[in-house]
């Protein structure tokens, strides 16, 4: 959908995605400090080892403290920002947007699901208000916050890895695919331009975020099946589906949960079917002073309470607690990012009733 941010909006919108780009270089100084002064090397493993270590240890430099000040400011203030640019174009946009909930998808809600504790209440990254903070969540994180200011400050990076990732499963052309957890749809679209003649369906427990994803499959003339539900219980039919997959919920839930949506994957596949979880990067593959930077800036500040017991946790090992026959958790390509856990289940398991 076309549309042009307001000059208050998209100078506020483009100052942070200036500063988050700029800010690189304080990293690297703080980096450069920590060499300097013996902090990168003979360090504990455990994350809380590593942050009674480092932290303190890294308040000596001044590189740190502005960078630590400068990403304070900005997760304080992204979701703000664009909810306030939102606001500004809102005469303007919110008919189209009204016209792309019609169409071939659409979502079938449930305003009396029961809402995870790990959910119910959380701003995951910092964002003001959580998935469900505004009635235009979905365009304002989806669009604005993830596509305008996230992406565009890595170069395209996040929508080309989801789009790659969605190609990761063993199976050439799957016919029903789940995406849990599908958010405002940025990785369900990956999986519809990857596999057109499957039957693509979503889950989510955020109606502003699925009602995004409505009007991403609609601009397309996409037909969808999105659901209202949370990814541990679907309500969906057993042995539906020949592949059920997420890119970077996991990190957003507690290993018990983990476990869980795990559990109700096993029973959504049909034998034979698989698995494909794709997150952020294993604790146990990055050197001591990255995973401390990993933790420091997503964990203790960055409004992620799960991450590292995601990073920390063998997905391998809870996919075969699970059920499932086979189970991989590996990094991709040189810089082994992202992880993904691939898992299929046994062929000749019974189908569930």
């Amino acid at each position: 959908m076309e549309y042009t941010l307001k000059q208050r909006g998209r100078a506020s919108m483009s100052f942070l995605v200036d500063l988050g780009v700029h800010s690189q270089r304080l990293e690297q100084q703080a980096d450069a400090f920590a060499a300097r002064h013996g902090l990168t090397a003979g360090l504990p493993e455990d994350p809380e080892g590593l942050q009674a270590r480092l932290a303190p240890a890294m308040q000596e430099s001044a590189a740190f403290r502005l960078l630590r000040m400068v990403r304070e400011w900005q997760l304080d203030s992204h979701g703000p920002l664009a909810v306030a640019a939102f606001e500004e174009i809102r005469a303007d946009i919110e008919p189209a947007l009204q016209a792309l909930q019609q169409g071939p998808t659409q979502i079938r809600y449930n305003p009396q699901m029961p809402v995870p504790a790990y959910w119910h209440g959380q701003e995951f990254h910092r964002t003001a208000g959580g998935w469900d903070g505004h009635d235009y969540m979905g365009f304002v994180h989806g669009e604005l916050i993830h596509r305008r200011m996230v992406d565009e400050a890595r170069e395209g990076v996040i929508l080309k890895q989801r789009a790659a990732a969605a190609r990761l499963v063993p199976l050439a052309a799957p016919r029903r695919i789940l995406d849990m957890g599908c958010g405002s749809g940025q990785h369900t679209e990956g999986l519809a331009v990857a596999f057109p003649e499957a039957e693509i369906w979503g889950c989510d427990i955020s109606a502003r975020q699925l009602e995004e994803a409505q009007r991403r499959a609609n601009a397309h003339g996409l037909r969808w099946q999105l659901v209202q539900a949370a990814a541990e219980d679907t309500g969906l039919p057993a042995a539906h589906f020949d592949y059920v997959t997420s890119y970077a919920m996991f990190h957003e839930c507690p290993v018990e949960a983990q476990r869980a949506v795990l559990a109700e994957a096993h029973r959504l596949l049909e034998p034979g079917g698989y698995v494909v979880m794709t997150d952020i990067k294993a604790y146990h593959a990055q050197p001591p002073y990255e995973r401390w930077k990993a933790d420091f800036w997503n964990q203790v500040h960055g409004g992620d309470p799960f991450w590292r017991a995601y990073a920390s946790t063998d997905q391998a090992a809870l996919a075969r607690s699970a059920g499932f026959a086979e189970a991989r958790w590996f990094g991709v390509g040189e810089q082994q990012y992202p992880w993904v856990l691939i898992a299929r289940k046994d062929s000749s398991a019974a189908r569930a009733s």
